[in-house]
């Protein structure tokens, strides 16, 4: 979709695509991130601390070569365009929040609070969903030789953003307050207040 309403072919290719592999095997390596608070020893929790790090430089190139590729591009603002653009900007949002959540120093204290459910459901749902949306804003004409209305789209597109927004960060700030997950009131246990 960035090359299609960029009108400009994907700026490095074959990094984009050796990027993609390098996260797939780094993410073998990074499971363990969701136990730094369970006491697994600290040669562990540094050694997992740093391949969660290292995730982040691949991840960062694709992103930058998604960006190169809109750079002096003809840009057209049409709606699978701007979903693409709401899937990399929730998508950098959400995984900026992961670099504090790997980081087992911050993890211990942000662990089991709000924090780590608005970046998982930015990264891991929101974002993903606005890709979905781009494709089938995309293909859907292709597929079915029936165009979509573009202003609904973009009501649609400019609703979708600023709800995700407006719930997601709201949840990283909770979670930085310290709000735990699953429980809709902490004081309701003695232990808590």
């Amino acid at each position: 979709i960035l090359p299609c309403f960029s009108r400009k072919p994907l700026y490095g290719y074959p990094i984009v695509v050796f990027s993609g592999a390098c996260i797939g095997f780094l993410g073998f390596a990074v499971w363990s991130h969701h136990m730094f608070t369970t006491g697994m020893g600290k040669v562990a929790t540094a050694a997992f601390s740093l391949a969660t790090m290292c995730i982040a430089v691949p991840t960062g190139v694709k992103i930058f070569n998604w960006i190169g590729t809109l750079w002096a591009g003809h840009l057209k603002m049409r709606t699978p365009m701007m979903f693409a653009l709401g899937f990399i900007s929730l998508f950098v949002t959400g995984g900026v929040g992961g670099f504090f959540l790997g980081s087992a120093w911050t993890d211990i204290q942000l662990h089991n609070t709000y924090f780590v459910i608005g970046h998982f459901h930015l990264v891991m749902a929101v974002s993903p969903l606005f890709g979905a949306f781009a494709g089938v804003y995309y293909w859907f004409p292709r597929m079915f030789g029936r165009m979509m209305n573009e202003t609904l789209g973009k009501i649609h597109f400019w609703f979708s953003i600023i709800g995700a927004y407006g719930v997601f960060m709201t949840m990283h700030v909770l979670g930085i307050g310290g709000m735990i997950r699953h429980n809709y009131d902490p004081t309701q246990y003695d232990f808590l207040k």
